[in-house]
């Protein structure tokens, strides 16, 4: 588990950066991929989609190669990520038969985690960066909306990966809460006295 120390506290400055470019670069696109989705044009979603995962995996390489890892560009990254995700199954929910249930556990997730990062932004100054099972839980989102947008057929192969990414939305959840628990070292009443005085 990682320690507070000074050099996660926010930093407020360069925020004009070009990871922090590249990661609003995916905000500009999100709009592009629903219209596709929500017009059928399938082929074209997932051209654009690719190419917002292109960007996400340049923001993060540009940004350890240049030194330009700040606390801005990891709330960024983080927002823009989930903002798309829910986004992108919320349509395919509507258009293509994605699972409710499951579009609906990983919205609530990542609200939470969000939550989870404001009480931390704003009481200790600090932010986690993504783990591992977050990260191969976002593995796993890509694999379902690429599954589901091509409406690929292979019945076993999609059940399998669903429920892999249901365990993994479950387990990613109940790490990053005790990452966070862990952060304030306080009571759970004080944490819940934090969230609503959000």
């Amino acid at each position: 588990m990682k320690e507070l120390n000074s050099q996660n506290k926010l930093e407020l400055g360069k925020i004009a950066t070009a990871p922090n470019l590249l990661s609003l670069s995916r905000l500009f696109l999100l709009p592009i991929i629903l219209f596709f989705l929500a017009t059928a044009n399938y082929y074209s979603a997932t051209a654009f989609l690719v190419l917002s995962w292109i960007t996400d995996a340049l923001d993060g390489y540009i940004a350890r190669r240049t030194n330009q890892v700040t606390n801005i560009g990891k709330i960024l990254d983080h927002l823009v990520d989930k903002v798309s995700v829910g986004s992108i199954f919320v349509v395919l929910v509507l258009t293509k038969y994605f699972p409710f249930w499951l579009a609906g556990l990983i919205i609530v997730r990542d609200t939470l985690i969000i939550i989870g990062s404001i009480i931390l932004i704003k009481k200790r100054k600090f932010l986690y960066s993504s783990n591992v099972l977050g990260k191969l839980a976002g593995f796993f989102f890509a694999l379902l909306m690429l599954i589901y947008i091509l409406d690929i057929k292979f019945i076993f192969i999609k059940n399998i990966i669903t429920i892999l990414t249901s365990i993994l939305v479950i387990a990613s959840f109940f790490y990053y809460l005790i990452m966070y628990l862990s952060a304030f070292k306080t009571n759970r009443n004080q944490v819940l006295s934090d969230i609503l005085l959000l």
